[in-house]
């Protein structure tokens, strides 16, 4: 049964830095693309950033401006802002990320306002006195939503919830206005020289921030074996962080003029058109939004078998999986797509294509998520084959 609209949705977040964030990704898209007559959208952030101050949100935005954790300042300013939202007539508390998920649900539970969580990794953040809180204040959290069944998994495992709990519903991601083809040929060639790179080559793309998560540095080790074979493959990185570790990690290795640093960028559809195959090499992931972008592209993907990597690359058909920080069999796959037979190669990157098309579309993500609201508000019980998410 649907609920009375529009319903008052508050979304909560540690913090909003960047709209090209996984998670801010989503929760942005979440949050544009609500059917205003079912919903009404607000976002409560703990912490304030230039993205954030710079109005770019498009909707009311509070901030709390207290978020230590274990401070009692900051839960009786929630419990005060909590208890204005009821008092305005919010139905509904959506969290993402960690200190929130920690202070909401006992929080708006006390004023009566429900609180669903997300979980979108697998719980790399987790200490001992994390799962401690996490497990006793689950008892105020109404359901869960993980973007894959990798992170269901570790989150009912850790947290004590069930698998009733949790519902799985995938990323989402926006048709763009027209069918973004690879460019070929002299169009190519032009365009790659645009972000500095040579007119000619093998180019092998990883969009991720460079972090130690990520394990960027393996990515480079795979590219000095593919030198010996393949000499003219470069490494092309699409991310924020530091890149002097890395840098001279190339230099070491004797192929830093075949790793370019393109830093963070707006424009990685457009990047991905020349490139030939996605790369993630990462020990860690929930589910890749980069993943979903190669796929978006027709690229083929190699990727580290962990998380939710497996749910997304299929084995032999979309792309490749290695063990995690195997860089032998990483560049062995690598040599596989980039020396591969053009017609076959294309045939992987098409099946990755239909893939992310079929599951990964915005529609569906929205439309899963107002299902799982409308229940939830209802007070009835549900099931996830009913509310249309895996």
């Amino acid at each position: 049964m649907e609920m009375e609209s529009p319903v008052r949705v508050l979304f909560v977040i540690d913090q909003f830095s960047s709209p090209y964030a996984g998670t801010e990704g989503q929760l942005l898209q979440l949050i544009s693309n609500l059917p205003a007559d079912r919903f009404v959208p607000e976002l409560l952030v703990l912490r304030s950033s230039d993205y954030v101050n710079e109005g770019n949100i498009p909707c009311k935005v509070h901030v709390l401006g207290s978020s230590k954790l274990f401070s009692m300042k900051t839960w009786l300013a929630l419990f005060q802002f909590a208890r204005r939202q009821k008092q305005a007539g919010t139905a509904l508390c959506h969290v993402f990320f960690n200190d929130s998920s920690v202070l909401c649900p006992p929080v708006f539970g006390l004023v009566g306002i429900p609180t669903l969580i997300s979980r979108r990794d697998m719980g790399y953040w987790y200490t001992r006195k994390y799962l401690w809180v996490l497990r006793r204040t689950a008892g105020f959290v109404r359901g869960v939503v993980a973007n894959s069944e990798a992170v269901k998994r570790i989150t009912v495992q850790k947290e004590g919830f069930s698998d009733a709990d949790v519902s799985v519903i995938y990323n989402g991601y926006p048709e763009g206005d027209e069918e973004l083809h690879p460019l070929t040929g002299e169009e190519r060639q032009r365009y790659v020289e645009t972000l500095g790179l040579p007119k000619s080559g093998r180019f092998v793309v990883l969009v991720a921030n460079l972090r130690d998560i990520k394990r960027i540095g393996d990515a480079i080790s795979a590219l000095a074996r593919l030198n010996q074979t393949l000499p003219d493959t470069h490494l092309v990185l699409i991310g924020a962080g530091d890149q002097k570790p890395y840098r001279r990690l190339a230099e070491a290795a004797g192929i830093a003029g075949q790793v370019h640093f393109l830093g963070a960028r707006s424009d990685v559809k457009n990047i991905l058109r020349v490139m030939d195959v996605g790369l993630l090499c990462s020990e860690s992931e929930g589910y890749s939004n980069a993943i979903v972008e190669y796929m978006q592209a027709r690229l083929p993907v190699v990727a580290s078998d962990v998380g939710g990597n497996s749910e997304a690359v299929e084995h032999g058909v979309t792309g490749f999986l290695f063990p995690m920080g195997d860089v032998d069999q990483m560049a062995e796959q690598l040599a596989t797509v980039l020396n591969g037979e053009s017609r076959a190669v294309a045939s992987m990157g098409e099946a990755g294509y239909k893939r992310a098309g079929h599951r990964h579309a915005l529609h569906t993500m929205i439309e899963a998520h107002c299902a799982l609201y409308d229940r939830l508000l209802s007070g009835s019980d549900y099931s996830r084959s009913e509310l249309g998410v895996r």
